[in-house]
């Protein structure tokens, strides 16, 4: 029985620093992949980012300012519009 116990004891204190060694290894490895747009706008969540990066590539982006980061180009785009009362067209 003490063999038995002594074994899974060893066993255990070998992989647990193991395991954790692998795990710091992942992090390190995926770093927080932020490009042009997270640095311009570092409050905005995804969605506004998203929202961002569609309106300045001419994609589809979203019609509401609070979709969008505050002072980005969409979002100067829909207050305007908004104060002005409608659609530009």
């Amino acid at each position: 029985m003490r063999f038995l116990i002594a074994g899974l004891l060893s066993v255990a204190f070998v992989a647990g620093p193991i395991a954790t060694a692998d795990a710091a290894k992942t992090s390190k490895r995926h770093p927080n992949h932020c490009d042009d747009y997270c640095h311009r706008y570092p409050s905005a969540n995804s969605r506004q980012l998203k929202n961002a990066k569609a309106y300045d590539r001419g994609e589809y982006w979203e019609q509401d300012p609070n979709a969008h980061p505050v002072g980005s180009p969409g979002w100067w785009y829909l207050k305007e519009r908004d104060r002005r009362g409608g659609l530009p067209f």
